[in-house]
Formats: C-alpha cells, sequence, structure tokens
C-alpha cells in the first residue's frame, strides 16, 4: 500500500489550492471570531450578539443540509466558490456597517453575520468531498490534515496580525480582512471539479437526489448512522456547554486575567497546529486509524476536561485545558475520513453536510443547558461536558464494530 508524504500532496493542485485558500479565509476568520461579537457589542449590547449569531446557527444549520446536496448534484467547486463569495460578501457589510450608528448598524451587522457565519456553511461536505476524491484513500488523513493546517495557521496569523492593525487603523483592517476573503474566492475558481461530470445536472430533482440518499443512507443501516448520531451529537453538545466558559471559569477559580487566557489560548493554538497532521499521519497509517484519532479527540480528551473540572490547582488546570483541547483535532480529522470511507461518492456530500446539520444542532440545544450548569455550579458544567465526552467510547466501538464487519464483506 503506496502512501504519499505531506510534500508530495502539497504538489497536487486541488490540494495545494485547499490549503492556500483555507489559509486566506483563516486570515480574516481569525480575528472576526472576536472582532465581530466586538463590535455588535459595542454598537448594539448583548442582545445584537445573542440574535445575530443564534439567527446565523440556525441558518448555518439549514443550508449544510441544501449545501450536500448541491454539491452532489452540481459539483463541490461551485459550493466552495459561493462559499468564500459570501464570506467576502458579509465582510463588505461589516465594513459598511463600521461607519454607521443606531438602527442601521443593527440591521447591517445581522445581515453581516448571516452571510460570514450563516450562508458560508453552503459549502459544508464539499471540502470533505472534493480532498477525499482528490487523492487516494490511504492519504486523506494526511490530506485533511493539512487542509485543517491551512485554516488553523491563517487564524492565528491573522488574529494577531489584525488585531495590531485594528487598534490604530481600524477602517484598513476591515479592508484587509474583506481582501483576504476575496483572494479565496480566486483561488478556489482554480479548483478542478472531482464530482464525476455524469452525476452533475443530471436532470434529477432536488426531491428524487433526497430519496436516492435516503436510500444510500438505509445502506448504511440503523446500526451505523444511529452510533454516528450519538457520536456527533455528544461532542457537540460537550462543546457547546462549556466552550463559551473556559475564560471566565479560569478568572473566576484560578484569578488568571486577560493577558495570561490570552497566552494560553495563544499557546492552545500552536498545539493544535502541531497536532493536526500528527492526526493525520495517525489516521493513515494504521488500519481503522479513524478510530485511535477518535478515541484521543473524544474520550482522553474527556479525560483531560475531567481533571480540569476538579483540580484545584491553577498549572494542572490550565495544562488539562491545553491538553483536551489540543487532542480535540484527531476528532476533527478522524471523523471526515471516518465519513468518507462509509459513504458513497455520489452522495457523500449530502451525507456529511445532513451530519453536520445535526452537530450545529447541538448548539442550539448546548449553550442553553451550560448556562443552566454554570449559574448552579461551574465545576458542574466541565463536568458534565466531560461525562459526555467520555461516553462517545460507546458508538466508537460500536461504529468500530461496523467498519470491520463491512470490509469483510467486501
Amino acid at each position: 500500500m503506496n502512501k504519499t508524504s505531506y510534500f508530495s500532496l502539497l504538489c497536487k493542485r486541488n490540494i495545494v489550492i485547499m490549503v492556500s485558500s483555507n489559509m486566506a479565509i483563516g486570515l480574516m476568520d481569525g480575528p472576526m471570531r472576536w472582532l465581530l461579537p466586538l463590535l455588535l457589542m459595542e454598537k448594539g449590547g448583548p442582545f445584537l450578539v445573542g440574535l445575530s449569531f443564534s439567527i446565523a446557527n440556525f441558518g448555518d444549520t439549514v443550508i449544510a443540509i441544501f449545501g450536500g446536496q448541491f454539491s452532489d448534484r452540481f459539483g463541490r467547486k461551485k459550493m466552495l466558490v459561493i462559499s468564500s463569495l459570501f464570506y467576502t460578501i458579509g465582510s463588505c457589510f461589516l465594513l459598511f456597517a463600521f461607519w454607521q450608528g443606531g438602527l442601521i448598524f443593527i440591521i447591517i451587522g445581522m445581515i453581516a453575520t448571516i452571510f460570514i457565519y450563516g450562508l458560508s456553511g453552503i459549502s459544508s461536505g464539499s471540502t470533505l468531498a472534493l480532498i477525499t476524491e482528490s487523492i487516494s484513500d490511504e492519504d486523506a488523513g494526511k490530506a485533511l490534515s493539512l487542509v485543517s493546517f491551512g485554516g488553523l495557521m491563517g487564524r492565528i496569523l491573522g488574529s494577531s496580525f489584525i488585531g495590531i492593525l485594528f487598534k490604530t487603523k481600524p477602517v484598513e483592517a476591515l479592508i484587509v480582512m474583506t481582501v483576504f476573503s476575496a483572494i479565496s474566492v480566486l483561488l478556489r475558481l482554480q479548483l478542478k471539479e472531482t464530482l464525476q461530470l455524469k452525476s452533475i445536472g443530471r436532470g434529477i430533482s432536488l426531491i428524487g437526489h433526497l430519496k436516492d440518499t435516503v436510500n444510500a443512507v438505509k445502506m448504511l443501516g440503523s446500526f451505523c448512522i444511529l452510533s454516528i448520531i450519538a457520536l456527533i451529537g455528544l461532542n457537540g453538545l460537550s462543546l457547546s456547554i462549556c466552550g463559551n466558559y473556559y475564560s471566565p471559569y479560569l478568572t473566576e477559580n484560578f484569578g488568571l486575567d486577560s493577558a495570561k487566557i490570552g497566552v494560553i489560548f495563544s499557546v492552545l493554538g500552536v498545539i493544535q497546529l502541531i497536532l493536526t497532521p500528527v492526526a493525520g499521519i495517525i489516521v493513515d497509517r494504521y488500519d481503522y486509524g479513524f478510530l485511535n484519532s477518535l478515541i484521543l479527540g473524544n474520550v482522553l480528551s474527556g479525560a483531560f476536561l475531567l481533571v480540569f473540572a476538579l483540580t484545584h490547582l491553577p498549572f494542572v488546570a490550565v495544562l488539562a485545558v491545553i491538553v483536551s483541547s489540543g487532542l480535540g483535532v484527531f476528532h476533527s480529522i478522524g471523523y471526515d475520513v471516518m465519513m468518507a470511507k462509509i459513504s458513497e461518492n455520489r452522495f457523500r456530500a449530502t451525507i456529511y453536510s445532513g451530519m453536520m446539520a445535526v452537530w450545529n444542532m447541538t448548539f442550539i440545544l448546548g449553550p442553553v443547558v451550560g448556562s443552566i450548569l454554570y449559574s448552579s455550579n461551574p465545576k458542574l458544567t466541565f463536568f458534565v461536558a466531560s461525562i459526555l465526552l467520555l461516553v462517545t467510547f460507546i458508538p466508537i466501538k460500536k461504529i468500530g464494530l461496523y467498519a470491520k464487519i463491512n470490509d469483510e464483506n467486501i
């Protein structure tokens, strides 16, 4: 079984374009993750922040389902280009909104949020499909980790660069972010379509395609599908329950100021950057390597999160949160490779985006549960989140059994 090196993968057209375009989006998205809420809070208060992101998350959930179907019917490249275009349009709206105040800003700011964090989700499933269809199955882990690496690198560099620039030249900073997203559009226009030409524009209606997809899902069996839904549901709930409370918990329980917390999250970003290619190697090197990656990214991550919830020592708490969050990259790579292996090419994006919609739905319920838990007992928030991750061992084990039985029948 011949496997390709990371350098050789970067010589493949679609891979290098996706790494570059994801880095360009990351250069915009990294600072946007903290800058957009900051501007919304400053101009419209916490209600505007909550309302804007709630609408955007709902839109992201809905459009993920249709985006996957469009990708499987009309092509991966089109959806990826449209997604980058939505990022660019949203950045332009934010730039225009920056000059406004009052009701006009509220309206335009909400529209910007919907484009950036809602409509851009139309490419859900397209990245996985295009990457895995551009290389051999044996190199899927490394290829997906390379693309993730590009996005992480962009977010780290963009957040630092834009953060410095925005302090003195906010308009220029917003313009630069818009340019970065526009560059991603130009790069993705150079992608080579991987969906078989005979599958594009076949004349089958959207409903017809959905019926075909349902039949493909049925072929996987309820045993497999329910296990996957359980896995992503537990993972998503865990993240959405505790994800917003790391900073306040570290401040309230251990007395860490914003500067120290900033350093912690910077270190975390570097750790994730380092572990991403490692995850790709683990997935590709071993038979059923994606199972090992899922265990590391969920069960082991949950164990360290449990340590974080129970410890009274600041050093142990900081180390635990860095390790637990860093291991999360193993879930991302393992899950993507798993979905690529079990889904048929023609329905890959639809199935993947459907599962992504399920994951997105947990972010509607999770924050509500998290706020209740944190209000009653902050430690309970992370304790519950850790237990949810530890329980993922059950669906992961069942998915492994399905994968091995499926291989034996081939």
